[in-house]
This record gives C-alpha cells, sequence and structure tokens, in this order.
C-alpha cells in the first residue's frame, strides 16, 4: 500500500504537474498568440496602408509616364520642327548668299554704267559744244554765201545792164 499510495501519490503530482504545465503553456501562449494577433492586425493595417500608398504611387507613376510619353512625343516633334527650321534656315542662308552675289555684280554693273553714262554725257557736251561751233560755222558759211550771192545778183545785174547797153538780151 505504501507504494500504492506513493504510486497514486506520484501520479496525482504528475497530473497535477502536466495540468500546471498545461495552464501555463496554455496561459504562456494565450498572451504570445494575443501578441502575434495584435502584431498582426497591426500589420496588417500596415500592409493596408502600405497598400494604399503603393496604389497612389502607381497610379502616379501611370500618369507620370503618360506625362512623360506626351513630353517624349513633343520633344520629338519640337526636334523635327528644330530641323525642318535649320534646313530652311541653311535653305535661305543660301539663297541670301546668292542674293547678296547678285546684288554685288548688280551694283558694279550700275557702276559701270554709271561711269559709261558719264562718258556718253561728256561726250554729248563736248558734241553739242562742236555742233554750237559747226553751227556758228554754218551760219557764216550762209552770210557768206548770201553775201557771195548778193554779189554773184549785183554782177549778173550789171553784165545785163552791159547787154542792154549793147543792144543785146539779157
Amino acid at each position: 500500500m505504501y507504494l500504492k499510495r506513493n504510486v497514486n501519490f506520484v501520479l496525482l503530482m504528475l497530473v497535477i504537474t502536466v495540468l500546471v504545465g498545461t495552464v501555463a503553456i496554455t496561459t504562456y501562449f494565450q498572451s504570445t498568440f494575443k501578441g502575434v494577433s495584435q502584431d498582426l492586425a497591426s500589420k496588417s493595417k500596415q500592409l493596408e496602408a502600405v497598400s494604399s500608398n503603393f496604389s497612389t504611387k502607381v497610379s502616379e507613376l501611370n500618369r507620370t509616364y503618360s506625362e512623360l510619353q506626351l513630353k517624349q512625343l513633343d520633344k520629338e516633334k519640337l526636334d523635327q520642327l528644330y530641323t525642318e527650321a535649320v534646313d530652311e534656315k541653311e535653305k535661305l542662308n543660301a539663297e541670301l548668299s546668292i542674293t547678296k552675289t547678285k546684288l554685288t555684280d548688280t551694283l558694279i554693273e550700275l557702276e559701270r554704267k554709271k561711269d559709261e553714262l558719264a562718258d556718253a554725257n561728256y561726250k554729248l557736251l563736248i558734241q553739242e559744244e562742236e555742233l554750237s561751233e559747226l553751227n556758228v560755222k554754218v551760219g557764216n558759211l550762209a552770210n557768206t554765201i548770201n553775201s557771195l550771192q548778193a554779189q554773184v545778183d549785183s554782177l549778173k545785174n550789171q553784165l545785163c545792164d552791159e547787154k542792154k547797153a549793147q543792144g543785146k538780151t539779157c
């Protein structure tokens, strides 16, 4: 009996130890579970906040990407317009260079023509002076012719008078 009692007592102690251990483990796990559960709830809220923030950032990123694409298209269009403007400028510069060359040639030709005109005006002036002198000579010669003609007429009249005096006809 002593042994039986001892075994019962040991069994009782063993059962009490198991019960106390079970209660202790249950309490420990319950408090740990509460902490883990609270951490899980906290992490879940943080995850929802991060997920919401992530969604916001993704939408901002999509909007930024769209704006970037628009800016890229605008940049390409501006590059094309710039290239066209540069080509047009080069074309206009070439035309301007040709026009300047033509202007220079025209100005040289104008100067040459002015010189020719000045020479022609000088020659005309000299010829007008010569013409004036010749007109004066012609006038003088005409006067001389008229006076000689008057002398011839006078001589003819004298001759005719002398022929009439001799009885001849004139």
